[in-house]
């Protein structure tokens, strides 16, 4: 399985949405994520076709409210990049 792994000092329970940079809002992927025990956070990217994608994390901790954007790349080798 392809992810994109983040590791937080915190655990992690919230929303992915993964959208292609082209996105209509039709397009777009929201799952359920969280940390595991050790605070890995895992988002799977199984079903991204190739091309640019971003993707935005909301969770919250503590009472407050968090975001994160980060832009992949996916490759016709089956791989993806971060920006």
């Amino acid at each position: 399985m392809k992810t994109i792994q983040f590791n937080f000092n915190h655990p992690v329970k919230g929303n992915a949405t993964l959208s292609p940079a082209n996105c209509d809002g039709g397009a777009c992927v929201r799952i359920k994520v969280e940390s595991s025990k050790d605070n890995l956070l895992e988002v799977p990217v199984n079903n991204c076709n190739e091309g640019k994608w971003k993707l935005t994390l909301n969770w919250e901790h503590e009472g407050r409210m968090f975001s994160h954007q980060e832009d992949f790349e996916v490759t016709n080798e089956n791989n993806f990049r971060s920006h």
